[in-house]
């Protein structure tokens, strides 16, 4: 026989699974998704979505500051996505099997093509109240800022959702626009919508653009840019394609096929390496949407986590320069 669901048991046994925050959101804060995103599509039978969260080490951007890429890739990036968040779903979805209900881990992928139902982390993340959209589109949570990924469990208890968290963080001060190294993020453009009455907004952002430079395939962006770099060939097919994309889906996808050829034609064994050990490609370091943003927070003093030094981001401007692995800053006009 079923108990009544014991949303702060489930807490603390999170907690006890270094797990760093933990919320829910009813499936009525979804009925205005996309049909595609909608958690229905992947467990038809799904009341309340299950949001946890898994920082990511403030001391990873200091690593990335000095040109330290493997770091950062392998232990906030892929490891926290391809290992720790595997076991953190599947622990949470054996505690509440074990209270008599059921549970449908969520796979956390980009949906390409368009065949498997996907959800957008963030957006649920927002609707389970642990922190708000900043500017960039990244989450920002009180506890860590920028800095934290997410994991999705669907179940079908009927759970209370816990109160939306908007409005709290992010003061719209477009450091994240100002230090991307790709200009992916839009100073002025915004998309809206909303989560149970309230209103979400975050900067329309350019996927193409963030995934050619989280890839290292922007002069920006290479770990070692050489003097003859010249992909303007490869700039107008991909233009030209991109006239076709029909969301965000698109965008990466071809984003992601650029990429491949720009380092293909100019090669890196830092890209093999990364590759191996991070099981991720983050050669932009994140600089705009994690590092800088998360400079501003502390600067405000909006992060309820108060660290002995405030960080104070050595991300180079967006338009003016990049790092060699070795962390020599290197300027490009």
């Amino acid at each position: 026989m079923r108990t009544a669901f014991d949303k702060e048991a489930l807490r603390e046994y999170a907690h006890s699974q270094s797990i760093d925050m933990l919320g829910f959101a009813g499936i009525d804060r979804f009925d205005n998704a996309p049909a595609e995103f909608h958690p229905r599509n992947i467990y038809p039978r799904a009341r309340t979505v299950v949001v946890f969260g898994l920082r990511v080490l403030r001391g990873l951007m200091e690593s990335l500051d000095n040109g330290q890429y493997v770091p950062y890739n392998a232990h906030g990036y892929g490891g926290i996505n391809e290992q720790f968040m595997r076991v953190a779903r599947q622990r949470v979805a054996c505690w509440i099997e074990d209270q008599g209900f059921s549970a449908v881990p969520v796979i956390q992928w980009i949906g390409s093509p368009h065949q498997e139902p996907i959800m957008c982390h963030r957006t649920a993340a927002v609707a389970a109240g642990l922190g708000e959209f900043g500017w960039s589109k990244v989450f920002l949570s009180p506890q860590f800022g920028p800095l934290q990924r997410f994991g999705i469990v669907l179940t079908d208890a009927e759970v209370e959702s816990d109160p939306l968290q908007l409005g709290k963080l992010c003061d719209g001060c477009r450091a994240c626009v100002r230090d991307c190294p790709a200009g992916a993020i839009s100073a002025t453009e915004a998309v809206e919508f909303e989560i149970d009455g309230q209103t979400v907004r975050h900067a329309k952002v350019d996927m193409y653009k963030c995934t050619r430079a989280h890839h290292g395939s922007l002069r920006q962006t290479h770990p070692r840019c050489p003097e003859d770099f010249d992909v303007s060939d490869i700039d107008e097919r991909y233009e030209a394609l991109l006239t076709d994309a029909m969301d965000d889906t698109d965008t990466y996808v071809l984003g992601n096929r650029a990429a491949g050829e720009v380092t293909a034609r100019y090669p890196h064994p830092i890209f093999g390496l990364v590759g191996h050990l991070g099981l991720s490609a983050a050669y932009c370091g994140a600089r705009g949407c994690f590092r800088s943003c998360l400079a501003h927070l502390e600067k405000q003093g909006a992060l309820a986590r108060e660290p002995r030094t405030p960080y104070q981001s050595e991300a180079p401007s967006g338009t003016g320069s990049t790092r060699e692995a070795g962390g020599t800053e290197v300027h490009l006009e």
